[in-house]
């Protein structure tokens, strides 16, 4: 089974660190790194998170401050749950913001752009960008 996947960092000194939100974020909306970054730690006053990258405050960045609807991969049971190399395999076109199991990644036309290949993770939301 291949593998739709391409190696995208987009941190502004290259460096592999735990910042995968900001890394799909910026991948996803053309934003710039620093700014997502900025925002991200903004908004952890609303949400009472003290981590940027902590899932109440990213699902909040996404839903209230960027607008994005969310689609959820609830588990059913006796089926396989859905996970990145399927969502690839489904969801073509488009730009999608997916929350995984333990990770955030990006998939853009079928195609996921991480600093790894994550598509064998469970896929629990998706949320499109416009």
């Amino acid at each position: 089974m291949e593998t739709n996947f391409i190696y995208n960092n987009p941190h502004p000194k290259g460096l592999n660190v735990k910042d995968c939100a900001k890394r799909a974020i910026t991948i996803a909306t053309g934003k710039d790194y620093n700014q997502v970054k900025l925002e991200l730690n903004r908004i952890k006053k609303e949400t009472g998170c003290k981590k940027f990258n902590n899932p109440k405050n990213i699902k909040y960045y996404l839903e209230k401050v960027l607008g994005l609807s969310k689609i959820s991969f609830p588990a059913i049971a006796g089926e396989p749950r859905m996970n990145g190399y399927r969502f690839t395999q489904e969801m073509t076109t488009g730009t999608y913001i997916l929350r995984m199991a333990g990770h955030i990644t990006c998939s853009v036309n079928g195609v996921i752009n991480d600093t790894w290949d994550c598509s064998d993770k469970c896929v629990y939301n998706a949320w499109r960008v416009k």
